[in-house]
């Protein structure tokens, strides 16, 4: 009997008389030339997020790529074991198991890549997010009357159970969650939950008993309850839910749709039926990728509002010069040293192209504070770049731009590119907790606004810095490690419609200390007083 080809260089056809054998031996095939298709592109997707981001691990994507290899290679193993002498029935229902279980899995990983190949700005794949608030289920287990352990332990469970996994993208605006439901098993689901067949229309507002025990209706609940919960940048994430053996032929499914869409005012939601325009023609996969890599800077204004931090890593001694680590240098420090040794000066090629092409702003008290700083811990060198950047006193202020960029370049190793903005330009305005009060008043802040100028205890020049970059729209660009999360905080904790969105912040990933060995990341955001390191906010 000739010999059929099979995948991998694997196992040859079974030897034997099995139809049953050969039939799964040549489903087993199958499943594996479909990963052979879609596995090598999502490695190669992989690559290029690893170039990208500092810890791809954080992505979820080694993960996937790494279930989808041990599938495959599982699948292999019981291909193999198909390829043999004729086997006995016991042990092809065993094998048949496997095979439908592995194969399962490949066809869903075909299909996730498949629906993300259509997504942009990538963030994360199989992100897990808690669907259950933590007040409903106290509320819940209240009903019951349980002992102190039941009742821990089935708190345990139901956060368990609450949680949802999707993926992320539109730089985390969006997750996406695919559903390979069918139409009969969704059509049982309706029926058993007590769905009263043709009685309504697209558009009708069906009573939320009607279908809320539905189960694809009951993990859309928590899809929309952890969006709820899970804000990016102030606001809760669309959620794209792709339901690809799904169509709305049947009416009363376009109606069950249409409701589960319009479930939560606050949180829009986007269905994707078989036939959407969404799982239409499917891009090339040098497209796909970059669309899904997106633009690294997408987000930033064209104008940005620079803090202390950002100030400091410009013109610090560690950013500029080539310098050896010394031994009563601070271990931060050294290992800066060290790192941009080692990267070929990381903070000028990490900061650069994010400011490049852009205006750059910072505020008076934000200036004020930066050459109080330097005076008190910079070097020669650092004080001078300072001048130079945040002209501040008469004979920097009256020197022509070309000239302050011939001298900044010279006090530099590295090239900075002529689109970078030097000078910054200082803002004249006022901000003080009652200016913060007016701005709120004429509509330029939100009401939150005052309330995070009054917890977060801001001295002079972190409150400009940033309600400066919140009234006039701009991201606030900083190398602090806690302040994006700390304003998130003070914005939730306050606010009082969904529509209130708090400053929007730029983190950078490095930074660098001055120079002087007393002068630390926290230095430079606190101030220094000369003798001591008391803080000046």
């Amino acid at each position: 009997m000739a010999q059929r080809p099979c995948l991998q260089q694997g196992p040859g056809r079974p030897r034997g008389d099995s139809a049953h054998q050969e039939g799964m031996f040549a489903s087993a095939n199958r499943s594996l030339a479909l990963a052979q298709s879609y596995l090598p592109e999502i490695e190669s997707f992989l690559a290029h997020v690893a170039c990208r981001v500092k810890t791809p691990q954080l992505t979820g994507l080694p993960t996937f790529v790494r279930d989808v290899a041990r599938t495959r290679r599982s699948l292999q193993s019981v291909a193999a074991e198909l390829s043999s002498t004729s086997l006995d029935e016991e042990t092809l229902k065993h094998l048949g198991k496997k095979v439908e279980a592995y194969s399962i899995d490949l066809s869903h990983g075909a299909v996730h890549w498949d629906v993300l190949k259509r997504c942009r700005s990538f963030v994360a794949v199989n992100q897990a997010f808690q669907g259950s608030a933590r007040d409903a289920r106290k509320k819940e287990l209240r009903e019951l009357a349980l002992s102190g352990r039941e009742k821990q332990m089935l708190h345990r469970a139901m956060k368990e159970q609450g949680k949802i996994e999707v993926d992320v993208v539109e730089g985390g605006s969006e997750w996406v969650d695919i559903k390979t439901l069918p139409e009969d098993r969704l059509a049982r689901q309706m029926s058993d939950s007590g769905w009263s067949w043709g009685d309504y229309e697209v558009g009708d507002d069906v009573d939320e008993q009607e279908w809320e025990d539905i189960p694809l209706a009951k993990q859309m609940r928590r899809l929309v309850t952890a969006a709820r919960m899970n804000r990016h940048e102030y606001r809760s994430p669309r959620v794209r839910v792709v339901l690809p053996n799904i169509g709305r032929g049947n009416k009363d499914m376009a109606v069950l749709l249409d409701q589960l869409s319009r479930m939560d005012s606050s949180v829009q939601v986007i269905i994707e039926d078989r036939n959407s325009a969404f799982l239409g023609s499917l891009p090339p996969l040098e497209a796909a990728i970059e669309s899904l890599l997106g633009d690294e800077f997408e987000g930033l204004t064209q104008t940005l509002n620079m803090d202390h931090t950002i100030l400091v890593d410009l013109i610090s001694d560690l950013t500029h010069l080539r310098l050896q680590p010394q031994p009563w240098q601070a271990d931060t420090t050294r290992r800066q040293i060290e790192e941009e040794a080692r990267h070929g000066g990381l903070m000028a090629r990490t900061l650069y192209p994010i400011l490049d092409g852009r205006g750059l702003v910072c505020t008076k008290e934000a200036a004020e504070h930066f050459h109080e700083v330097l005076s008190a811990v910079g070097t020669s060198s650092e004080r001078e770049r300072g001048r130079l950047l945040v002209p501040f006193d008469d004979e920097s202020r009256h020197m022509p731009h070309a000239a302050i960029r011939a001298r900044f370049q010279n006090l530099s190793v590295h090239p900075v590119p002529p689109s970078v903005q030097i000078p910054v330009t200082v803002i004249d305005e006022d901000w003080s907790v009652p200016s913060v009060g007016r701005a709120v008043g004429d509509g330029r802040l939100p009401r939150v606004a005052l309330d995070v100028a009054r917890c977060g205890g801001f001295k002079s020049s972190k409150l400009s810095i940033y309600m400066h970059g919140w009234a006039a729209g701009l991201v606030t660009v900083t190398s602090n490690k806690e302040v994006r999360g700390q304003m998130r905080t003070w914005v939730e904790a306050n606010r009082r419609g969904e529509d209130e969105c708090g400053p929007r912040i730029w983190r950078v990933d490095v930074t660098r200390n001055l120079l002087a060995s007393s002068a630390t990341p926290r230095d430079c955001e606190e101030g220094v007083e000369k003798g001591g390191g008391e803080s000046k906010w």
